[in-house]
C-alpha cells in the first residue's frame, strides 16, 4: 500500500481509536475522549492533525475549538489541521474530543462500519498521537434508537443529562471509570489512506437568537416521556402560539404541571445554518426540552408547517433532559431553518434557559458585489448571495434544511455564483473529486456523493459533471481535473455510447436510473431532445478541453461523435425552424417545442434551427408574459435560458422577470426549490435557484466573462434605473462596472485588472475593445 510521505510523517505514530467493546456497536453513537500532556513552553504555533469518522468536535482546555472533517471515502478519508496554540498553556493541557458515528449510510455518508478518531501532533519534543494512552467512553446519556432527522440526514440526538456528571471538557473533570480504547492502524482499512480536506474549516461564530414571536401551551400528547421522535410527538400537539414579542436568547420557563407543555417559537428573521447550546439553570432534574426547526409557519396561528408524512420524513428536532442545577450542552448536528421551537415539559417549579446558537458556513468572502437603484434587485441579489452561503458548507448542498446533500446540478449553479461572490474554486474542486469516486459498474455518476441513495443515479447529472470539468477550466484557466479523472470520463462516456441508438443515432432512456432533465413536463422515455442536446454539449467541450490540455488524440473521436448526434439531432427540426422535443418510445417525433429544447438548440447553435423563430416565437413571448406552467422551466433550469438570453443581448428582457419572481423569495430570506415550494415539505433554502446573483451581475452590471480565467470579457450593461453596477472577483482581480444616469445621458465607468480584456457594446457606439481604467457618455 502507497501512502504520501507526508501522511506518514504526520500520522506514523498514531491509531484510530474508539470505545473498547463498543468499536462494532456504532449505530447512531456518540463517544468521548480526553488525553492530557504538559508543556514546558508554548509553541508560537501548534498545527493538531485530526480526524474522526464520521465526524468530531474539539476542544482544547475546556474551549470550543472547530469541528470536522469534510464529507468524504473511507478509502481516502479527510483529515484536518488546526493550530490549537492560541487555546495551549503552561504545564498541563486537556485535548477533549466528542466524536460521531451514525452507523449507517446517508445522503452525505457511506458506512463501513468502522468508526474511529485520529489525532497526531508534534511540537517541538512534544509527540502527540491517538493511542492507548487517551481515555475514551460511549456516551450512554445519548439515545441510539431515535429517527432520523429526515430520510437523508443522521438521527435525531436525545440526551440525558442525569446520566452525565460535570463538564468532561474541562481538566478538573474525573474520568477515572473511563478506559483505554479499542485501537486500529491509521493506515488499515477501511482508511487505506488520508487526505488533507482541500477546503478551508468551515467557521463558526454565534449569532444572536432571534425574536421570541409566539408563547403557547398545551397538553403532552401520550407517551411524551419516551419517544423516538420528538417532531412526530409535536405534531400530535396543540402547536399554535400567541404573539409575543421578546429577546428569544433568553427563556423564563413559568412553573408547567406534569402532563403539559410550554411552547417557544423564536424567529431568526432569515434562514441560519448551525447547532444550539441550551444554557440550563434552575432545573429540578428531569425537566424536557425539546426543539423542533422549521423553514416557514402559518402566520395567522404561529404554527410551524410540519407535513406529515412527507417524501423525505422530515423530524429536523432534538431533545434534552435536564439534570439537578446548572448545566450546558451542545447539539452536535447543524441544520438550518429560519424558526425553531422549543418545547419545555416537565418543569415543575419553573426554568432558565439560554439558547445560544453557534452559526457555521464555508468562509466565502464578499470580494463581488451589486448594485442598483432599484431596491427589489438589490434585496434579491443579497438574498441569493446569502442563500449560496447558506448552502456552502463541506460541500455545497442543495438545502441546508432537510437534505444537506451535494447534489451535482445544483452544485453546478452554486459554483457560478461562487465565481461572481467570492472568486474561490475549492469546493467546486472538491466536489468534482467526489462524484467522480462513486458511479455505477457502467460508469453513471450518482446524482450526489457520498450517498446510499441508488435511486439517485442521474444520467443528465453525469452530463452536467463532464460539463463541470469544462467550468472548472473556464474559471481557473486549468485542466487538471480533466487529467485527474480521465480515467472516470471515459467511463462515463462509454455507458453513453451504449446507449446510442445504431438506428437514430439519439440518446435513448435508460430506466434503470431517474433521468431528471428538470422538474417540468418534458419528453423522457424515448429520445429526448434535452438529453441528448446535454450530451451534444458535454463531447464538444470535453473534445476542446482535450485539445487545450494537449491530448488531441483524444478530442477527435468525440467531435466525429458529436458530428453525429448534430446530424441526428437536425432530423428532429421543423419546417418552422424550431427543434422537436425528441423521439416517444414507439420512435415517433414528439410533436413539442419546448423551451428547454429551443434553449439549449441555440446554445449549442444546432444547425437548422432558426434562431429568430426560438427567441421571438417560443423564449421571449415567455419570459414577457412572465407566466409559469407545468412545460417551462423550474426555478432552477431558468438560469439556462437567462444565460442564452444575456448572451444573444436580452438581458434586459431577464431583469422584469427575476424583479417578479423573485422578490417573494427576497422577502422570506432564501431562495426556493420552487417557486411555489409546499410548505412543510420542500424547501424554502435552495441555492439553485440564487443564481440571479450572477445574472444581475452579467446584467445590471454588465460584465460577462468571454475567456478562461476572465481574461476577457463582454461589456454590455443594462441600464434599468438610475444607476448600477457590478465587482467580479476574477482571478486577474477585480472587474468594476458603474453607471449613472445625469440627465439626458449615461457615465459609465468600467476598471478592467492587468490581463483582462473587454468587448465593449454600448447604445449609440460601435463596439470596441477596452483595457484598463476606461470611462464612457452615451445618451440616456
Amino acid at each position: 500500500m502507497n501512502h504520501s510521505s507526508r501522511e506518514t510523517r504526520i500520522f506514523g505514530p498514531s491509531r484510530w481509536i474508539w470505545p473498547v467493546s463498543h468499536h462494532w456497536d456504532i449505530v447512531n453513537s456518540y463517544a468521548l475522549f480526553r488525553k492530557t500532556f504538559d508543556l514546558e513552553v508554548v509553541p508560537r504555533k501548534a498545527p493538531l492533525f485530526l480526524t474522526a469518522d464520521q465526524s468530531y468536535r474539539l476542544f482544547v482546555n475546556g474551549h470550543w475549538v472547530g469541528r470536522g472533517p469534510a464529507r468524504g471515502f473511507q478509502a481516502s478519508w479527510p483529515y484536518d489541521e488546526i493550530d490549537v496554540a492560541p487555546y495551549l498553556r503552561q504545564g498541563s493541557n486537556l485535548l477533549a474530543v466528542r466524536a460521531y458515528n451514525p452507523g449507517t449510510s446517508t445522503f452525505q455518508y457511506l458506512t463501513c462500519g468502522y468508526a474511529g478518531l485520529l489525532v497526531a501532533a508534534r511540537w517541538g519534543t512534544v509527540r502527540i498521537a491517538s493511542d492507548r494512552s487517551w481515555k475514551a467512553i460511549r456516551q450512554e446519556s445519548v439515545r441510539r434508537d431515535t429517527v432520523p432527522a429526515s430520510l437523508q440526514l443522521f438521527g435525531q440526538e436525545h440526551i440525558d443529562l442525569r446520566k452525565e456528571e460535570g463538564d468532561w471538557t474541562q481538566s478538573g473533570f474525573d474520568d477515572s471509570l473511563w478506559k483505554a480504547p479499542a485501537d486500529h492502524p491509521w493506515n488499515g482499512g477501511p482508511w487505506f489512506s488520508l487526505e488533507p480536506r482541500g477546503t478551508p474549516l468551515l467557521e463558526e461564530k454565534e449569532i444572536p437568537s432571534g425574536r421570541l414571536i409566539g408563547i403557547g401551551a398545551g397538553v403532552s400528547a401520550s407517551g411524551y416521556e419516551a419517544v423516538r421522535d420528538v417532531v412526530a410527538l409535536r405534531h400530535r400537539e396543540d402547536r399554535s402560539h400567541r404573539p409575543a414579542n421578546a429577546d428569544g436568547s433568553r427563556l423564563r420557563v413559568e412553573e408547567t404541571p406534569t402532563g403539559q407543555f410550554r411552547s417557544y417559537l423564536i424567529d431568526f428573521g432569515r434562514t441560519v445554518v448551525g447547532n444550539f447550546s441550551f444554557e440550563i439553570a434552575g432545573a429540578r432534574g428531569g425537566e424536557i426540552v425539546d426543539t423542533h426547526y422549521a423553514e416557514t409557519i402559518d402566520a395567522a396561528t404561529l404554527t410551524p408547517d410540519l407535513a406529515i408524512p412527507t417524501h423525505c420524513r422530515i423530524a429536523v428536532g432534538d431533545r434534552l433532559v435536564c439534570r439537578q442545577g446548572r448545566a450546558v450542552h451542545t447539539f452536535h448536528h447543524h441544520y438550518g431553518f429560519r424558526y425553531v421551537n422549543v418545547t419545555v415539559r416537565e418543569a415543575a417549579a419553573g426554568l432558565r434557559l439560554r439558547p445560544r446558537f453557534h452559526g457555521i458556513g464555508y468562509p466565502l468572502r464578499r470580494r463581488g458585489s451589486f448594485s442598483s437603484s432599484d431596491p427589489g434587485l438589490e434585496r434579491i441579489w443579497e438574498t441569493c448571495a446569502w442563500t449560496q452561503q447558506c448552502c456552502s458548507l463541506d460541500a455545497y448542498v442543495d438545502t441546508p434544511f432537510r437534505e444537506q446533500a451535494q447534489w451535482w446540478g445544483d452544485a453546478r449553479v452554486q459554483a457560478w455564483n461562487t465565481f461572481h461572490l467570492d472568486g474561490d474554486a475549492r469546493l467546486f474542486r472538491r466536489g468534482i473529486a467526489q462524484i467522480a469516486a462513486q458511479t455505477t459498474p457502467d460508469g453513471v455518476t450518482y446524482g450526489h456523493a457520498p450517498t446510499m441513495a441508488h435511486g439517485c443515479v442521474l444520467p443528465d447529472f453525469t452530463l452536467i459533471w463532464l460539463l463541470t470539468l469544462w467550468d472548472y477550466y473556464w474559471q481557473t484557466g486549468s485542466t487538471e481535473p480533466l487529467r485527474t479523472h480521465h480515467a472516470t470520463v471515459q467511463r462515463a462516456l462509454g455507458y453513453f455510447r451504449e446507449w446510442t441508438d445504431p438506428r437514430t443515432g439519439l440518446l435513448r432512456y435508460d430506466e434503470r436510473f431517474w433521468l431528471f432533465l428538470d422538474w417540468a413536463e418534458i419528453e423522457r422515455k424515448g429520445s429526448s431532445s434535452v438529453y441528448n442536446l446535454w450530451l451534444l454539449i458535454a463531447l464538444e467541450k470535453l473534445a476542446l478541453l482535450y485539445r487545450r490540455a494537449g491530448l488531441p488524440a483524444e478530442a477527435g473521436p468525440l467531435e466525429e461523435w458529436a458530428g453525429r448526434g448534430r446530424a441526428a439531432l437536425g432530423r428532429l427540426v421543423g419546417r418552422d425552424g424550431l427543434l422537436r422535443d425528441g423521439l416517444t418510445p414507439k420512435g415517433k417525433i414528439a410533436p413539442g417545442t419546448g423551451i428547454h429544447a429551443q434553449t439549449l438548440a441555440l446554445a449549442a447553435r444546432l444547425e437548422g434551427v432558426d434562431g429568430k423563430a426560438a427567441l421571438e416565437g417560443v423564449l421571449l413571448p415567455f419570459v414577457r408574459r412572465m407566466e409559469l406552467s407545468k412545460s417551462t422551466p423550474s426555478a432552477f433550469w431558468l438560469t439556462y435560458l437567462f444565460g442564452l438570453l444575456v448572451e444573444r443581448g436580452h438581458g434586459a428582457e431577464i431583469v422584469p422577470f427575476i424583479g417578479k419572481f423573485w422578490l417573494p423569495m427576497a422577502e422570506h430570506g432564501t431562495t426556493w426549490e420552487n417557486f411555489s415550494p409546499k410548505r412543510g415539505h420542500e424547501s424554502f433554502s435552495h441555492a439553485w435557484s440564487a443564481h440571479p446573483l450572477y445574472h444581475l451581475m452579467q446584467t445590471v452590471g454588465g460584465i460577462v466573462q468571454a475567456a478562461p480565467a476572465w481574461k476577457k470579457i463582454i461589456f454590455r450593461p443594462v441600464f434599468h434605473g438610475t444607476h448600477g453596477g457590478a465587482v467580479v472577483p476574477s482571478p486577474q482581480g477585480p472587474i468594476i462596472s458603474r453607471w449613472r444616469r445625469k440627465g439626458a445621458s449615461i457615465q459609465v465607468r468600467l476598471d478592467l485588472p492587468p490581463g483582462t480584456t473587454a468587448r465593449v457594446h454600448l447604445p449609440g457606439l460601435r463596439p470596441e475593445q477596452a483595457a484598463g481604467k476606461q470611462r464612457w457618455t452615451v445618451a440616456a
